[in-house]
């Protein structure tokens, strides 16, 4: 395949991808079969580090028995996404199961992005999606990047056997996933 064509693929891919979050419709990962993270008293936290950045997500499970709980999670991008980047970036998150939404404008590359989903009942599973648009420049080639993140979750009442999903098709099972995708300037 020809650099042209390439850079052709990827840039309707990644504006269809942007469509479709801009309508919120789907999210990045909607259709990545992956694994999911279950909170329990004696697991509260989860931290996953890709090549996209440093994903965070934490309940008190001691703190809330017997009602919902908040979902803590943060976002920040990786050192070689922030080296790529040529300006500031717009950023929204949802999920799949509330109408919980957050999103900042104009923000910094490096900002720390942090929220929490509200309302989190035990022994149901969630999906949590992210996106984030910026301006790049990679080796003199000016474009547009979509950073995307899903993770899977639940809480664990101590009580319910807790449940896992399938393996992913390449075999590897991992509640959080992100990707990175550019539209090349022409």
């Amino acid at each position: 395949m020809s650099s042209t064509s390439a850079k052709k693929i990827a840039a309707v891919g990644s504006a269809a991808l942007a469509a479709v979050l801009a309508l919120g419709a789907v999210p990045a990962h909607a259709g990545t079969q992956h694994g999911k993270f279950t909170f329990k008293v004696s697991d509260p936290y989860y931290k996953k580090t890709d090549a996209n950045g440093t994903f965070t997500g934490q309940v008190n499970m001691a703190g809330t028995v017997g009602r919902s709980a908040p979902m803590a999670w943060s976002f920040r991008t990786s050192p070689a996404v922030q080296a790529i980047a040529t300006g500031r970036m717009t950023c929204s998150a949802g999920h799949m199961q509330s109408p919980y939404h957050d999103s900042h404008a104009n923000v910094a590359v490096n900002y720390f992005w942090h929220s929490s989903v509200p309302d989190n009942r035990r022994n149901k599973d969630y999906t949590l999606y992210g996106n984030c648009t910026f301006r790049v420049n990679v080796g003199g080639q000016t474009g547009t990047a979509n950073l995307g993140f899903s993770f899977n979750y639940s809480l664990f009442d101590g009580i319910t056997p807790s449940l896992t999903m399938s393996e992913s098709a390449d075999g590897e099972s991992t509640p959080y996933v992100s990707d990175l995708r550019i539209a090349y300037d022409s």
